[in-house]
Order: structure tokens, then C-alpha cells, then sequence
């Protein structure tokens, strides 16, 4: 049961909150820093695990290529993300993208050759030259109130 009084009804029967998958995301029950309930928001985990293979898959392919075009495939990836799942309450979930993003990023350029150990601060300047896209929410909360009185 999802609704303002689940979490009440759920204690009383001694049962976990429920929490529903839809379109890529999990909603669950929760409370807003006023005290009022909301529907709280999150990436599915299978979906987060496929964008994280995706990436993977990417830079694996693309290890040898220039920094720049290695940036750009990474970025579309990351764009193409934050743009579907860049709503209020989900930017746990579009850091932890990144932040694999980034380090994977490291490894694979790590991996070039032999003699290729990249230590975070070589891995910083090469950021400040190929910078990836930072997490961003398309869909503040105040914007999706207002979605949802229309």
C-alpha cells in the first residue's frame, strides 16, 4: 500500500513499506523537510546496472581513442541519464553515475599500456581539459508540484 498513511498501516500490520517500479524508477513513501508526506523517487537498480555496463562497455571500446573523444562518448552517456532520470530526490543516483564514470574513466586510461599509471591528480588536469557532465536535475521539486496540480 502506497499513500499518506502506509507507513502508520504498515507498522500496525508489522510489514515492511511497499514500493512500487515504474518507467525506470522505484516510488516508495517518505516525508519532506516540512514533516508532510511525499512520493520519493530513485532509479531502479537494474537500470542504474545498465547505464554502469553501458559506460563500461564504452570506455572499454574506446580506451585508445583521443581524451576528447573519449570525453564526448562519455558525456552522451551521462546527458542521455541525467536528462530522463534528473529528478527532485534522485541526485544520489546521478552522483553515483558520475562518480563511477569518473573512476572507471581513470582505470581504463590506467590501462592504456605498461607504463600508463594515471594518479588522481594527472587524472584532474586531464579533467580540467575534457571536463565530464555534472549531475543536474531537469525536474526540481518545485517544478514537479507544479506538474502535478495540472
Amino acid at each position: 500500500m502506497i499513500g499518506r498513511f502506509a507507513a502508520r498501516q504498515a507498522k500496525e500490520r508489522g510489514k515492511r513499506l511497499e514500493t512500487i517500479s515504474f518507467l525506470g524508477f522505484t516510488h516508495f513513501c517518505t516525508i519532506n523537510q516540512k514533516g508532510n508526506f511525499m512520493v520519493g523517487r530513485k532509479t531502479e537498480k537494474s537500470r542504474q546496472r545498465r547505464c554502469i555496463e553501458k559506460l563500461s562497455k564504452i570506455m572499454q571500446i574506446d580506451r585508445h581513442k583521443p581524451l576528447g573523444e573519449q570525453a564526448k562518448g562519455i558525456n552522451q552517456i551521462l546527458q542521455g541519464y541525467y536528462a530522463y532520470y534528473g529528478m527532485g530526490a534522485n541526485i544520489i543516483s546521478l552522483h553515483r553515475i558520475y562518480r563511477f564514470a569518473e573512476r572507471y574513466w581513470r582505470k581504463m586510461l590506467t590501462s592504456r599500456s605498461q607504463r600508463g599509471n594515471i594518479i588522481w591528480e594527472k587524472f584532474q588536469k586531464i579533467k580540467e581539459s575534457f571536463p565530464l557532465r555534472c549531475p543536474r536535475l531537469y525536474i526540481p521539486f518545485a517544478r514537479m508540484q507544479f506538474l502535478a496540480v495540472l
